[in-house]
């Protein structure tokens, strides 16, 4: 072999060598990364999970129970958190203040998941709440139960405990979407009804991702609350939701009235809010003209001082709200609140933009009845 033979070889060998090299430090150096970054993700995740190491449970199992007039966020959060906790260590069992609505009906049988238990009373239970933090919204005897914690998307409400609780408020669209993170911040796999149930509760509660309490959180959870549950177009899925949603079939209209109903107490006065959904304009105003009718026995059985109706429709990407009355009372303390409406036609009044309960109403007439307050 000639001399440039021989070095042509040697300097072959040692680019080989080098290449050889770089790649095991490469490999070597995305190992240890990875490693790295699968420890700190644990760590994390152990972090995470140490919110939930003090509870104290005074009786098991826990409970997880969300509002009067369940609807699909509100089931679904139970039963999803319920899960959450089991796996967590927490015997626990998702429960519902009353009979579920069409829509979860619809939602619980396509999942293949059962309905939870209604529980009449929670006096002495250990209790977790979901998607609400107000006495006036919860079960019977929950001012005797032990309350654990709150998982919930709406304001800060008028529970009282005398002991820690796990505390999770976030201003996004769908109670389930917190939960949703929190199966991720615990490193706790979804199972695939779960995750079905937890993508028909975030597209419910958001309008379809439309709603205007609507997150990136709740985006990316139906993202991949979708894969999970093997949905293709959620979309879809969100129209038979609300297909059932407005589907008031088998219930009278004082059912229909308190089938979407919550009430609120405010310096020392209560008012309760129905939702109704609407398919169109003209169904809207028969509906209102109903609820008119069904308030006059509303406004007897149920103990506050002003009660509403509050009939929706979407239209063109728009929300549209009559807001009906119980009485002259509520009329006219409501027209104090919001003097800046699009007409009153005898029977409700109108709001072209739209009057959400939880972003509009109930944030303005609290304000209201602080600055105001009415003998």
């Amino acid at each position: 072999m000639d001399e440039k033979t021989n070095r042509k070889l040697n300097t072959i060998a040692v680019i080989v060598t080098v290449v050889i090299v770089a790649a095991a430090a490469l490999f070597v150096g995305k190992s240890w990364g990875e490693g790295r970054l699968i420890g700190e993700r644990d760590r994390l995740r152990a972090l995470n999970r140490a919110s939930v190491e003090n509870m104290i449970i005074e009786e098991s199992p826990v409970y997880v129970i969300g509002h009067m007039s369940p609807d699909s966020d509100t089931v679904v959060g139970a039963i999803a958190y319920a899960r959450l906790l089991t796996e967590l260590g927490y015997p626990a069992e998702p429960a519902v203040t009353m009979e579920i609505n069409n829509e979860t009906k619809w939602l619980l049988k396509e999942a293949g998941a059962d309905v939870p238990k209604v529980l009449n009373d929670v006096s002495g239970m250990s209790i977790f709440l979901v998607d609400h933090s107000e006495y006036a919204q919860a079960a019977e005897g929950m001012e005797d139960a032990h309350i654990v914690g709150v998982i919930d998307h709406h304001g800060v409400g008028t529970l009282i405990t005398g002991n820690q609780v796990v505390y999770e408020g976030r201003p996004i669209g769908s109670t389930a979407t917190i939960i949703w993170l929190d199966y991720l911040n615990y490193g706790v796999e979804i199972d695939k009804t779960t995750a079905y149930l937890m993508l028909g509760a975030v597209l419910s509660d958001t309008d379809g991702l439309t709603g205007s309490t609507t997150t990136e959180a709740d985006r990316q959870a139906v993202e991949e609350l979708s894969k999970t549950a093997g949905v293709k177009d959620a979309m879809e899925m969100y129209r038979k939701l609300h297909e059932e949603k407005l589907s008031y079939e088998g219930f009278t209209d004082l059912e229909i009235l308190f089938s979407d109903y919550k009430e609120y107490e405010v310096e020392g006065k209560k008012f309760g809010i129905g939702l109704v959904n609407a398919i169109d304009d003209e169904t809207a105003e028969d509906l209102a003209a109903r609820m008119k009718e069904a308030l006059k026995e509303g406004t007897k059985m149920k103990d506050v001082d002003y009660l509403y109706a509050s009939v929706g429709i979407r239209e063109n990407g728009e929300k549209i709200d009559r807001i009906v009355p119980g009485d002259d009372k509520s009329r006219e303390v409501f027209l104090a609140a919001f003097p800046q409406n699009d007409g009153y036609d005898g029977t409700s009044f109108l709001f072209k933009k739209g009057l959400g309960r939880k972003t509009k109403f109930v944030p303005a007439f609290t304000d209201f009845l602080m600055a105001y307050p009415h003998e």
